[in-house]
């Protein structure tokens, strides 16, 4: 499920049972980030990829992923919650030359929360939307990302 809502944001909130759910949300989080740097995007779907694997790994589905993209100003949080979540290693957008990043992990009765919050750089005025990159659709297969 992916909303737009009234200032411009938007969110896709994904509950992952089944290794296939993973792929439709790395297509909806590709096209959340059409504008941003490959290796920002890669770098995001590493830190989605790793905790979902694991908890993949470790037989913790279902998952819950949501995604919110902010256009003011400009930033995507990730939240991810299950019962059995492994914390990450140290994702890479947080080495990259930003003025805000930084995720975490909180446990609770429900379980494990794992959330991160990065900036994104302003998009440029006149690059549009490809095609592609609409959130109802999936992606072509890229073999670098998938």
């Amino acid at each position: 499920m992916a909303a737009p809502r009234a200032c411009g944001e938007y969110i896709v909130s994904r509950r992952l049972t089944v290794l296939a759910d993973l792929a439709r949300l790395r297509s909806s989080l590709c096209g959340l980030l059409f504008d941003a740097a490959p290796r920002l995007v890669v770098s995001v779907l590493l830190f989605v990829d790793e905790v979902c694997l694991n908890a993949f790994d470790r037989g913790g589905f279902p998952v819950r992923v949501t995604l919110l993209r902010a256009t003011d100003p400009h930033c995507l949080r990730i939240d991810i919650s299950g019962l059995h979540l492994v914390p990450p290693h140290r994702p890479d957008f947080m080495d990259a030359e930003r003025a805000h990043a930084g995720w975490g992990v909180t446990y609770d009765s429900a379980g494990t929360r794992i959330w991160a919050y990065l900036t994104l750089p302003m998009p440029e005025p006149a690059r549009v939307r490809p095609p592609w990159s609409e959130l109802a659709v999936c992606l072509p297969r890229n073999p670098t990302l998938n």
